[in-house]
């Protein structure tokens, strides 16, 4: 699919309406039509969102509009296999990052979320050998978000398995200013949320940053909209991948994965059987979590 300047892959069993729901993979860059595909499959019209590192879109995650995901959700509720008002969106990492900030942007398009390895605040952009770790991720209406910059002197931790970053995006969440001014402002939005997190997390510290989320929530009163599964021995990788490719290989067998633009290996973390096990039972929760919340939003 290539319209309305959208680059991704749209899924639906047939024609009859089935809620929407957007997919975003996180920062390996493509598309994730696997997840898109599987969900479709569950009972929904799926749209696998590419937003960096297409063709025609931008080359970095670095500063990319949210009014690029606004038009995503527009364009999806338009199409005629789509019923309701409000999407789900299901992000991993970074696409996490990217669902629960739109989520509070614009929560009127917005019915469910469901977010692997997700973080309570917007921190810097990624392009290895460019700029931006100065950088937002993403932009509203022209502005950069506002961002947790990398701490001076931070560096990820190396070991056999590759580079681990948790340790440089610690350090990033103890400017405790600069990320109180970068949260997610979450309870803008009114719509349901699972969160699904490691403890063992190598890439950032996604356990406690979901804790983070809950708090905000619990402060505004809207504890009762979230659900946070954690798994004490898993790591960073818990969303399911089309099998026999090479993310899928190093994810599986050695908990490690290549992201766009860099040519090394980092480290995702957690045991392989801890891993396989999240997976395992997060998935049919996340089915759960989308199918109830917007068919409760077509019904209304």
């Amino acid at each position: 699919m290539d319209e309305s300047g959208l680059v991704g892959s749209l899924f639906t069993a047939d024609t009859s309406p089935r809620p929407g729901v957007v997919v975003f993979g996180g920062s390996e860059g493509g598309c994730p039509v696997h997840v898109a595909e599987r969900l479709a499959d569950k009972g929904f019209t799926c749209l696998a969102l590419s937003y960096f590192n297409r063709p025609g879109l931008p080359r970095h995650l670095v500063e990319v509009p949210l009014e690029y995901v606004e038009t995503a959700i527009t364009w999806l509720l338009d199409q005629p296999t789509v019923a309701g008002d409000r999407v789900g969106l299901l992000g991993v990492s970074k696409g996490a990052e990217l669902a629960l900030l739109c989520a509070s942007v614009f929560p009127s398009r917005v019915g469910a979320v469901v977010a692997y390895a997700p973080s309570s605040v917007v921190f810097a952009g990624i392009s290895f050998g460019g700029d931006g770790r100065r950088r937002s991720s993403w932009t509203h209406r022209g502005v950069p978000v506002p961002f947790v910059p990398y701490a001076p002197g931070s560096r990820p931790s190396l070991s056999w398995r590759g580079l681990k970053l948790a340790p440089m995006y610690r350090a990033a969440l103890a400017q405790t200013d600069a990320a109180a001014a970068a949260v997610i402002p979450i309870e803008q939005g009114d719509a349901p949320i699972l969160l699904i997190t490691g403890d063992r997390d190598s890439i950032w510290p996604s356990s406690e940053m979901a804790d983070a989320i809950a708090v905000r929530l619990a402060g505004a009163g809207k504890a009762d909209r979230l659900t946070h599964l954690r798994y004490p021995d898993a790591g960073h990788s818990l969303i399911p991948w089309a099998p026999d490719t090479r993310f899928a290989t190093f994810a599986r067998l050695a908990d490690r994965v290549r992201l766009a633009g860099f040519g090394g290996l980092f480290e995702l973390g957690g045991r392989p059987r801890a891993n396989r096990h999240a997976h395992d039972d997060a998935w049919p929760q996340a089915v759960s979590c989308l199918t109830n919340a917007l068919t409760a939003e077509r019904a209304s």
